[in-house]
Protein backbone atom coordinates (compact mmCIF):
# COMPACT_ATOMS: atom_id res chain seq x y z
CA UNK A 1 0.00 0.00 0.00
CA UNK A 2 1.39 3.38 -1.02
CA UNK A 3 1.96 6.21 1.50
CA UNK A 4 -0.68 8.25 -0.33
CA UNK A 5 -3.33 5.59 0.27
CA UNK A 6 -2.33 5.24 3.91
CA UNK A 7 -2.69 9.00 4.33
CA UNK A 8 -6.16 8.94 2.75
CA UNK A 9 -7.27 6.13 5.06
CA UNK A 10 -5.98 8.00 8.10
CA UNK A 11 -7.75 11.16 6.99
CA UNK A 12 -10.99 9.26 6.38
CA UNK A 13 -11.17 7.77 9.88
CA UNK A 14 -9.55 10.63 11.84
CA UNK A 15 -12.70 12.70 12.57
CA UNK A 16 -14.60 9.75 13.99
CA UNK A 17 -11.69 8.68 16.19
CA UNK A 18 -11.13 12.23 17.44
CA UNK A 19 -14.81 12.63 18.31
CA UNK A 20 -14.80 9.27 20.09
CA UNK A 21 -12.00 10.44 22.38
CA UNK A 22 -13.85 13.58 23.51
CA UNK A 23 -17.03 14.46 25.35
CA UNK A 24 -18.64 14.72 21.92
CA UNK A 25 -18.35 10.97 21.41
CA UNK A 26 -22.10 10.58 20.80
CA UNK A 27 -21.63 12.51 17.56
CA UNK A 28 -19.02 9.99 16.40
CA UNK A 29 -21.83 7.48 15.84
CA UNK A 30 -23.84 10.02 13.83
CA UNK A 31 -20.77 10.99 11.79
CA UNK A 32 -20.23 7.31 11.05
CA UNK A 33 -23.86 6.82 9.97
CA UNK A 34 -23.35 9.54 7.36
CA UNK A 35 -20.20 7.83 6.13
CA UNK A 36 -22.05 4.62 5.18
CA UNK A 37 -24.33 5.83 2.34
CA UNK A 38 -21.54 8.09 1.08
CA UNK A 39 -19.12 5.17 0.95
CA UNK A 40 -21.64 3.25 -1.16
CA UNK A 41 -22.09 6.32 -3.34
CA UNK A 42 -18.37 6.43 -4.06
CA UNK A 43 -18.77 3.18 -5.96
CA UNK A 44 -20.75 5.28 -8.47
CA UNK A 45 -19.19 8.75 -8.28
CA UNK A 46 -18.28 11.53 -5.85
CA UNK A 47 -21.45 13.53 -6.49
CA UNK A 48 -23.68 10.58 -5.58
CA UNK A 49 -21.59 10.06 -2.44
CA UNK A 50 -22.01 13.69 -1.35
CA UNK A 51 -25.73 13.67 -2.13
CA UNK A 52 -26.20 10.42 -0.23
CA UNK A 53 -24.67 11.81 2.95
CA UNK A 54 -26.49 15.14 2.85
CA UNK A 55 -29.88 13.62 2.00
CA UNK A 56 -29.50 11.06 4.78
CA UNK A 57 -28.93 13.83 7.32
CA UNK A 58 -31.90 15.78 5.95
CA UNK A 59 -34.24 12.77 6.04
CA UNK A 60 -33.21 11.97 9.60
CA UNK A 61 -34.03 15.54 10.63
CA UNK A 62 -37.39 15.28 8.89
CA UNK A 63 -38.12 12.06 10.77
CA UNK A 64 -37.54 13.43 14.28
CA UNK A 65 -40.75 15.54 14.56
CA UNK A 66 -42.73 12.47 13.47
CA UNK A 67 -41.50 10.14 16.21
CA UNK A 68 -44.89 10.28 17.97
CA UNK A 69 -46.94 10.22 14.76
CA UNK A 70 -47.22 6.61 13.51
CA UNK A 71 -49.29 7.43 10.44
CA UNK A 72 -47.06 10.27 9.26
CA UNK A 73 -43.93 8.31 10.13
CA UNK A 74 -45.20 5.36 8.10
CA UNK A 75 -45.97 7.64 5.14
CA UNK A 76 -42.47 9.11 5.30
CA UNK A 77 -40.85 5.68 5.27
CA UNK A 78 -43.16 4.52 2.47
CA UNK A 79 -42.17 7.55 0.40
CA UNK A 80 -38.48 6.82 1.00
CA UNK A 81 -39.05 3.18 0.02
CA UNK A 82 -40.71 4.26 -3.21
CA UNK A 83 -37.88 6.65 -4.09
CA UNK A 84 -35.25 4.00 -3.32
CA UNK A 85 -37.08 1.52 -5.53
CA UNK A 86 -37.44 3.93 -8.43
CA UNK A 87 -33.79 4.97 -8.12
CA UNK A 88 -32.82 1.42 -9.11
CA UNK A 89 -33.36 2.52 -12.72
CA UNK A 90 -30.12 4.47 -12.28
CA UNK A 91 -28.53 1.84 -10.05
CA UNK A 92 -28.63 4.06 -6.98
CA UNK A 93 -30.72 1.78 -4.75
CA UNK A 94 -27.58 0.54 -2.98
CA UNK A 95 -27.11 4.02 -1.51
CA UNK A 96 -30.79 4.18 -0.56
CA UNK A 97 -30.50 0.86 1.23
CA UNK A 98 -28.29 2.68 3.75
CA UNK A 99 -30.07 6.03 3.84
CA UNK A 100 -33.47 4.43 4.52
CA UNK A 101 -32.42 2.52 7.65
CA UNK A 102 -30.63 5.59 9.05
CA UNK A 103 -33.92 7.50 8.74
CA UNK A 104 -35.72 4.65 10.49
CA UNK A 105 -33.13 4.85 13.29
CA UNK A 106 -33.99 8.54 13.82
CA UNK A 107 -37.73 7.81 13.59
CA UNK A 108 -37.93 4.75 15.84
CA UNK A 109 -34.56 4.21 17.53
CA UNK A 110 -32.93 5.99 20.43
CA UNK A 111 -29.89 7.86 19.06
CA UNK A 112 -28.14 10.40 21.24
CA UNK A 113 -26.39 13.61 20.21
CA UNK A 114 -23.72 15.61 22.00
CA UNK A 115 -24.23 19.31 22.70
CA UNK A 116 -22.23 21.75 24.80
CA UNK A 117 -24.50 20.87 27.72
CA UNK A 118 -23.91 17.12 27.34
CA UNK A 119 -25.41 14.14 25.50
CA UNK A 120 -29.16 14.36 24.95
CA UNK A 121 -31.86 12.64 22.93
CA UNK A 122 -32.15 13.84 19.33
CA UNK A 123 -35.75 14.97 19.89
CA UNK A 124 -35.03 16.93 23.06
CA UNK A 125 -34.65 20.25 21.23
CA UNK A 126 -34.32 21.79 17.80
CA UNK A 127 -30.59 22.27 18.50
CA UNK A 128 -30.23 18.54 19.14
CA UNK A 129 -32.07 17.65 15.93
CA UNK A 130 -29.97 20.08 13.91
CA UNK A 131 -26.74 18.78 15.41
CA UNK A 132 -27.79 15.24 14.54
CA UNK A 133 -28.53 16.11 10.90
CA UNK A 134 -25.38 18.19 10.61
CA UNK A 135 -23.18 15.42 12.04
CA UNK A 136 -24.62 12.84 9.64
CA UNK A 137 -24.27 15.17 6.64
CA UNK A 138 -20.71 16.04 7.70
CA UNK A 139 -19.77 12.36 7.75
CA UNK A 140 -21.11 11.93 4.24
CA UNK A 141 -19.44 15.05 2.87
CA UNK A 142 -16.15 14.09 4.48
CA UNK A 143 -16.12 10.69 2.79
CA UNK A 144 -17.11 12.33 -0.50
CA UNK A 145 -14.16 14.71 -0.09
CA UNK A 146 -11.79 11.82 0.60
CA UNK A 147 -13.20 10.11 -2.47
CA UNK A 148 -12.50 13.23 -4.52
CA UNK A 149 -8.89 13.23 -3.31
CA UNK A 150 -8.63 9.56 -4.29
CA UNK A 151 -10.62 9.90 -7.52
CA UNK A 152 -7.73 8.68 -9.67
CA UNK A 153 -7.28 5.55 -7.53
CA UNK A 154 -10.90 4.50 -7.02
CA UNK A 155 -11.85 1.38 -9.00
CA UNK A 156 -14.43 1.89 -11.71
CA UNK A 157 -17.81 0.40 -10.87
CA UNK A 158 -20.80 0.34 -13.16
CA UNK A 159 -24.02 0.68 -11.12
CA UNK A 160 -26.41 -2.26 -11.45
CA UNK A 161 -29.38 -0.74 -13.25
CA UNK A 162 -32.87 -2.26 -13.24
CA UNK A 163 -35.48 -2.18 -16.05
CA UNK A 164 -38.23 0.38 -15.51
CA UNK A 165 -41.00 -2.21 -15.13
CA UNK A 166 -39.05 -4.13 -12.48
CA UNK A 167 -38.15 -0.88 -10.71
CA UNK A 168 -41.83 0.02 -10.42
CA UNK A 169 -42.70 -3.32 -8.83
CA UNK A 170 -39.67 -2.96 -6.57
CA UNK A 171 -40.72 0.55 -5.52
CA UNK A 172 -44.28 -0.49 -4.79
CA UNK A 173 -43.27 -3.55 -2.78
CA UNK A 174 -40.61 -1.72 -0.78
CA UNK A 175 -42.88 1.26 -0.09
CA UNK A 176 -45.71 -0.97 1.15
CA UNK A 177 -43.50 -3.16 3.31
CA UNK A 178 -41.48 -0.41 5.00
CA UNK A 179 -44.55 1.78 5.42
CA UNK A 180 -46.54 -0.96 7.14
CA UNK A 181 -43.45 -2.02 9.09
CA UNK A 182 -42.89 1.53 10.33
CA UNK A 183 -46.50 1.84 11.45
CA UNK A 184 -46.37 -1.46 13.34
CA UNK A 185 -43.05 -0.57 14.98
CA UNK A 186 -44.24 2.89 16.04
CA UNK A 187 -47.77 1.94 17.07
CA UNK A 188 -47.28 -1.31 18.93
CA UNK A 189 -43.62 -2.02 19.60
CA UNK A 190 -42.09 -0.84 22.87
CA UNK A 191 -38.52 -1.52 21.78
CA UNK A 192 -36.30 1.19 20.35
CA UNK A 193 -34.62 -1.59 18.36
CA UNK A 194 -37.76 -2.07 16.25
CA UNK A 195 -36.12 0.06 13.55
CA UNK A 196 -34.16 -3.12 12.75
CA UNK A 197 -37.31 -4.37 11.03
CA UNK A 198 -37.00 -1.60 8.46
CA UNK A 199 -33.25 -2.04 8.10
CA UNK A 200 -33.85 -5.68 7.20
CA UNK A 201 -36.56 -4.80 4.68
CA UNK A 202 -34.38 -2.21 2.95
CA UNK A 203 -31.60 -4.77 2.66
CA UNK A 204 -33.43 -7.96 1.67
CA UNK A 205 -36.14 -6.59 -0.65
CA UNK A 206 -34.61 -6.57 -4.11
CA UNK A 207 -35.87 -5.78 -7.63
CA UNK A 208 -36.04 -9.51 -8.48
CA UNK A 209 -37.70 -12.17 -6.31
CA UNK A 210 -34.90 -14.74 -6.59
CA UNK A 211 -32.44 -12.20 -5.18
CA UNK A 212 -34.82 -11.40 -2.31
CA UNK A 213 -35.15 -15.10 -1.43
CA UNK A 214 -31.41 -15.65 -1.37
CA UNK A 215 -30.67 -12.44 0.49
CA UNK A 216 -33.25 -13.19 3.17
CA UNK A 217 -31.60 -16.49 4.07
CA UNK A 218 -28.13 -14.97 4.01
CA UNK A 219 -29.35 -11.97 6.00
CA UNK A 220 -30.56 -14.14 8.88
CA UNK A 221 -27.31 -16.11 9.02
CA UNK A 222 -25.14 -13.00 8.80
CA UNK A 223 -27.19 -11.09 11.39
CA UNK A 224 -26.87 -13.88 13.95
CA UNK A 225 -23.12 -14.15 13.45
CA UNK A 226 -22.62 -10.37 13.38
CA UNK A 227 -24.69 -9.87 16.53
CA UNK A 228 -22.61 -12.44 18.40
CA UNK A 229 -19.38 -10.79 17.29
CA UNK A 230 -20.65 -7.31 18.22
CA UNK A 231 -21.78 -8.48 21.66
CA UNK A 232 -18.40 -10.05 22.42
CA UNK A 233 -16.49 -6.97 21.25
CA UNK A 234 -18.73 -4.49 23.07
CA UNK A 235 -18.60 -6.44 26.32
CA UNK A 236 -14.81 -6.74 26.08
CA UNK A 237 -14.29 -3.04 25.28
CA UNK A 238 -17.00 -1.56 27.53
CA UNK A 239 -16.03 1.99 28.55
CA UNK A 240 -13.44 2.33 25.76
CA UNK A 241 -15.23 4.29 23.00
CA UNK A 242 -12.10 4.95 20.96
CA UNK A 243 -11.29 1.26 20.70
CA UNK A 244 -14.90 0.48 19.82
CA UNK A 245 -14.69 3.10 17.07
CA UNK A 246 -11.50 1.54 15.73
CA UNK A 247 -13.07 -1.93 15.66
CA UNK A 248 -16.16 -0.45 14.00
CA UNK A 249 -14.04 1.05 11.25
CA UNK A 250 -12.16 -2.21 10.79
CA UNK A 251 -15.33 -4.27 10.40
CA UNK A 252 -16.74 -1.58 8.09
CA UNK A 253 -13.70 -1.97 5.86
CA UNK A 254 -14.29 -5.71 6.08
CA UNK A 255 -17.86 -5.18 4.91
CA UNK A 256 -16.69 -3.24 1.86
CA UNK A 257 -14.14 -5.96 1.08
CA UNK A 258 -16.73 -8.71 1.54
CA UNK A 259 -19.32 -6.93 -0.61
CA UNK A 260 -16.92 -6.85 -3.53
CA UNK A 261 -15.36 -10.30 -3.17
CA UNK A 262 -17.28 -12.61 -0.81
CA UNK A 263 -20.73 -14.23 -0.47
CA UNK A 264 -23.51 -11.98 0.82
CA UNK A 265 -23.71 -13.63 4.27
CA UNK A 266 -20.07 -12.70 4.93
CA UNK A 267 -20.83 -9.10 4.02
CA UNK A 268 -23.88 -9.08 6.32
CA UNK A 269 -21.82 -10.48 9.20
CA UNK A 270 -19.37 -7.59 8.95
CA UNK A 271 -22.10 -5.02 8.32
CA UNK A 272 -24.24 -6.16 11.26
CA UNK A 273 -21.30 -5.78 13.63
CA UNK A 274 -20.48 -2.39 12.11
CA UNK A 275 -24.03 -1.12 12.73
CA UNK A 276 -24.58 -2.67 16.17
CA UNK A 277 -21.30 -1.52 17.71
CA UNK A 278 -21.78 2.26 17.37
CA UNK A 279 -25.53 2.21 17.97
CA UNK A 280 -25.53 -0.11 20.98
CA UNK A 281 -22.20 0.32 22.72
CA UNK A 282 -23.89 2.17 25.57
CA UNK A 283 -26.74 -0.31 25.99
CA UNK A 284 -26.59 -2.07 29.35
CA UNK A 285 -28.50 -5.18 28.28
CA UNK A 286 -26.51 -5.63 25.08
CA UNK A 287 -27.14 -9.36 24.75
CA UNK A 288 -30.90 -8.82 25.08
CA UNK A 289 -30.75 -6.02 22.49
CA UNK A 290 -28.87 -8.27 20.09
CA UNK A 291 -31.43 -11.04 20.60
CA UNK A 292 -34.18 -8.56 19.74
CA UNK A 293 -32.38 -7.53 16.57
CA UNK A 294 -32.06 -11.14 15.47
CA UNK A 295 -35.78 -11.68 16.13
CA UNK A 296 -36.71 -8.55 14.18
CA UNK A 297 -34.48 -9.64 11.31
CA UNK A 298 -36.05 -13.09 11.08
CA UNK A 299 -39.57 -11.65 11.25
CA UNK A 300 -38.93 -9.00 8.58
CA UNK A 301 -37.18 -11.46 6.27
CA UNK A 302 -40.04 -13.96 6.60
CA UNK A 303 -42.65 -11.30 5.84
CA UNK A 304 -40.69 -10.00 2.85
CA UNK A 305 -40.30 -13.46 1.35
CA UNK A 306 -43.96 -14.32 1.96
CA UNK A 307 -45.42 -11.10 0.56
CA UNK A 308 -43.11 -10.92 -2.43
CA UNK A 309 -43.64 -14.62 -3.08
CA UNK A 310 -47.37 -14.03 -3.45
CA UNK A 311 -46.75 -11.03 -5.71
CA UNK A 312 -44.27 -13.04 -7.78
CA UNK A 313 -46.86 -15.77 -8.40
CA UNK A 314 -49.53 -13.26 -9.38
CA UNK A 315 -47.24 -11.45 -11.82
CA UNK A 316 -45.98 -14.74 -13.27
CA UNK A 317 -49.51 -16.00 -13.87
CA UNK A 318 -50.61 -12.72 -15.48
CA UNK A 319 -47.69 -12.83 -17.88
CA UNK A 320 -48.37 -16.47 -18.74
CA UNK A 321 -52.09 -16.05 -19.45
CA UNK A 322 -51.84 -14.58 -22.98
CA UNK A 323 -49.68 -17.48 -24.10
CA UNK A 324 -52.20 -20.03 -22.78
CA UNK A 325 -55.18 -18.60 -24.67
CA UNK A 326 -56.06 -20.26 -28.03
Amino acid sequence: MTPHRVLLIVLAIAPMLILSATEWSANATLFYLGMLPAAMGLLINVRVAAAGGVLTGAMMMLAVPLRDEPVLGALLMAAIGAVVGLSSVRGWHGVGAYAGPQTAFALIGAPMVALASGSVAIDSSWAATTMMGGSVAAGGLWIAFIGWLARHELPTHEPQTVPTSAARYFAGALAALVGIGAFIAMQWSTSSDAWWLLLTLFVVVQPFYADTLQRSAYRVVGTVLGAVVAALVAESLAGLPVLISIVTLVVTAGAVWAQLTKPYWVYVTFLTSAVILPTSSQTEALLFADAQRVAFTIAAAAVAVGVLGIGHRIVTRQRAQPAERP
